[in-house]
């Protein structure tokens, strides 16, 4: 029994990245931009803490968690953002049993030492202009990153843009250039994921 809880969790660690990577690739600046019905369909499932049963006995907040049913467990997820720019690594995940409602698991991952808003940033348009082309979303940068593996974590919110470096048969590969949103600088490269 203790295996299959185990196997069942893991299951939902790997739904929970692809959740958290499918919000960073359909949020701001996206190069993917799913048609309008899937949009609406999208917008079904995100709830605001404030007028969901479960999630306003553990929040006193207005954050948009998206809300999934896996198996027989209810999960909430939120993505932490400043302003306009996504806290790489940063979230809260609620885990609830679908037919008890009881809290199984709860994950919050939570930097302290970030603002509490933007500092004054370049211009997307500079930013992917800096790049040679391309898509920029704006980013604070994990110091866990595998995807940014930048020597020294930035302090500053970061550009980080998408730019198509070639096609073949199956679609394309990118660049992923970091440049430092307050300075202007490029910082260094990301890892495309697979």
């Amino acid at each position: 029994m203790e295996k299959k809880i185990k196997i069942g969790l893991i299951g939902l660690v790997i739904i929970v990245v692809l959740a958290s990577v499918w919000f960073i690739t359909t949020k701001k600046g996206s190069i993917i931009e799913p048609i309008t019905e899937e949009k609406e369909e999208e917008e079904k499932d995100w709830v605001i803490t404030s007028e969901d049963e479960l999630l306003k006995k553990l929040e006193e907040s207005d954050k948009k968690f998206k809300r999934q049913e896996i198996s027989n467990t209810i999960v909430y997820w939120h993505q932490r953002m400043i302003d306009d720019a996504i806290v790489e690594g940063d979230y809260i995940n609620y885990q609830f049993d679908k037919d008890t409602k009881e809290l199984k698991k709860k994950i919050i991952n939570w930097r302290d030492d970030l603002p509490e808003h933007l500092p004054s940033v370049i211009p997307k348009e500079q930013a992917e202009s800096i790049a040679g082309g391309g898509s920029a979303t704006l980013y604070f940068i994990s110091p866990e990153s595998s995807i940014f593996p930048i020597k020294s974590t930035p302090k500053n919110p970061c550009w980080v843009v998408w730019k198509v470096a070639g096609t073949y048969e199956g679609g394309s590969y990118y660049d992923i250039i970091v440049i430092d949103a307050v300075e202007g600088k490029i910082l260094g490269y990301g890892i495309p994921p697979p």
